[in-house]
C-alpha cells in the first residue's frame, strides 16, 4: 500500500498534520507494509539528528498514521536505532503447547456427559464431533 504523504517534507508540515484533527481515511493493515513505511519515514526525517520535541512530533506521526499504540510506536523506533530497519519479530513458540487431552479422553468426557445429563444428546454429539475435528479424527 502507498501512502499518500510525498507531501510532507519537513517537520514543521508534519507538526501540523499531527496537529490536525482530521480523521484518516486509511489504516495500514499489513504489518510489514507499516513497518517498512515507518523505517522509510524515520530515514527520511533523519531520527536520529533530530531534537527532542521533533522526535516526539515524529513519534506522533507515526501513531497517527499507523494506528499503533504509543508503546509500539516506542518499541518500532528503538529496533530502528539498533538495527537500522523495522521488522516484525514474532515468531512461532519453541516448543509449542502439547496437546491436553486425547481423542479417547474425549470420547470418555461425552459418555460421562451422557450418562448424567448434564449436556443433551445433541449437544453432547455436537461437541464432541467439533471437538474430534479439531483433533483431526473422524471417527465420532
Amino acid at each position: 500500500m502507498t501512502l499518500q504523504t510525498q507531501g510532507l517534507k519537513t517537520l514543521a508540515q508534519v507538526q501540523a498534520f499531527v496537529s490536525s484533527n482530521q480523521a484518516i481515511s486509511f489504516t495500514l493493515t499489513d504489518r510489514v507494509a507499516a513497518y517498512g513505511w515507518m523505517t522509510d519515514t524515520l530515514k527520511q526525517f533523519h531520527y536520529a539528528r533530530c531534537t527532542r520535541t521533533n522526535k516526539g512530533v515524529l513519534r506522533q506521526y507515526l501513531g497517527k498514521m499507523t494506528g499503533l499504540s504509543r508503546a509500539q510506536v516506542a518499541r518500532c523506533i528503538k529496533q530502528f536505532s539498533d538495527d537500522g530497519v523495522i521488522q516484525d519479530k514474532r515468531r512461532a513458540p519453541a516448543v509449542p503447547f502439547v496437546k491436553r487431552y486425547t481423542t479417547e479422553d474425549i470420547r470418555l468426557l461425552a459418555e460421562m456427559d451422557a450418562l448424567h445429563g448434564t449436556v443433551s444428546g445433541t449437544t453432547t454429539r455436537k461437541l464432541c464431533e467439533r471437538a474430534f475435528k479439531v483433533h483431526g479424527d473422524t471417527r465420532f
